[in-house]
């Protein structure tokens, strides 16, 4: 442990504290950060996970990454979050509300990006600016550590299971699934469709209207594949069977929310039709869970040792 890594985990624990707190006035309302900017609260949940989970491993010797590749990992999603968190210090996204039966002009609205002029007045609350100190303070200090002498020599330390099975196609099939439970809900493709003010249809992908489900997908998604990879050159934290399990869990807890948001569309009473893409997103996290499930069984059976001879 360095100073640099204490400054981390004070901002950090800044960016915990703000996620907790009101953001903005807006409209005569109180927003908090959670459903306020909910894209950008998971980002800054994001940097402190990654920031206390890297600091957490260092400090036992354990890290999977050299001294100056944790550094740079944690400035580098701590800088994002900043840029993120500034950029909705000028811009926040309070120009229309995502109802039923009505037109949302995405970019108008700043839902999505806008320029800081057309964006709607909103009065800045003291929880906005101790997010974007523990923000700052989170990819100054990760930046800092990874150009330090100390992060030259720390060398990693990764956990690896005793066995190594190496890629399997269980494991290929569930890197399948991982990547079509996102593709297809939260990228180009309708999940949901909408009537508009003025009788047409609107059509949108998961990402906007299921701001904190598309995040948690993405994230499940990522870890998926970063444990196939770790598998595939067979340097995984976790036994097989382990792995396996893991693996199921993860496409789980997407596939959960996913079906969650498709019965139900955060529309309020209006409703919204499902696209088959939300059906194929839960087909896709169902193939991780079937395919993290058989391969965590397949090598528990070949696991056990045989039987003496003669037993009954």
């Amino acid at each position: 442990m360095t100073t640099w890594l204490w400054v981390a985990l004070a901002g950090s624990a800044l960016q915990l504290v703000a996620l907790g707190s009101d953001f903005y006035i807006a409209k005569g309302e109180t927003k908090d950060a959670w459903l306020g900017i909910p894209h950008t609260s998971d980002l800054i949940l994001l940097s402190a996970i990654v920031a206390i989970a890297l600091v957490a491993l260092t400090a036992a010797g354990r890290s999977p990454l050299r001294g100056r590749n944790v550094g740079l990992a944690i400035g580098i999603v701590g800088l994002l979050a900043s840029l993120q968190l500034g950029y909705r210090m000028i811009a926040p996204p309070f120009g229309a509300t995502i109802e039923g039966n009505q037109m949302i002009e995405i970019f108008g609205s700043c839902q999505w990006y806008c320029p800081p002029g057309e964006a709607a007045d909103a009065d800045l609350l003291t929880g906005i600016f101790i997010g974007l100190a523990g923000c700052v303070l989170v990819a100054l200090s990760g930046f800092l550590y990874a150009f330090s002498r100390r992060a030259r020599e720390t060398p990693a330390r990764p956990t690896l299971a005793a066995s190594q099975p190496g890629m399997t196609p269980w494991l290929g099939l569930a890197g399948i699934g991982a990547v079509a439970q996102f593709v297809f809900g939260y990228t180009f493709f309708t999940i949901y469709t909408t009537e508009a003010g003025d009788g047409g249809a609107v059509n949108w992908s998961g990402w906007i209207p299921t701001p904190h489900t598309s995040s948690l997908v993405l994230a499940m998604s990522a870890i998926v594949l970063l444990l196939i990879r770790a598998a595939s050159r067979e340097r995984s934290p976790l036994s097989p069977s382990g792995l396996g399990a893991a693996i199921a869990l993860l496409g789980f807890v997407a596939g959960a929310r996913i079906f969650y948001r498709l019965v139900e569309p955060p529309f309020g009473s209006g409703g919204a039709e499902i696209g088959i893409a939300g059906y194929l997103a839960v087909a896709g996290a169902l193939l991780v869970v079937v395919a993290g499930i058989v391969h965590a069984q397949s090598h528990r059976e070949s696991g056990r040792a045989p039987e003496p001879a003669g037993s009954t």
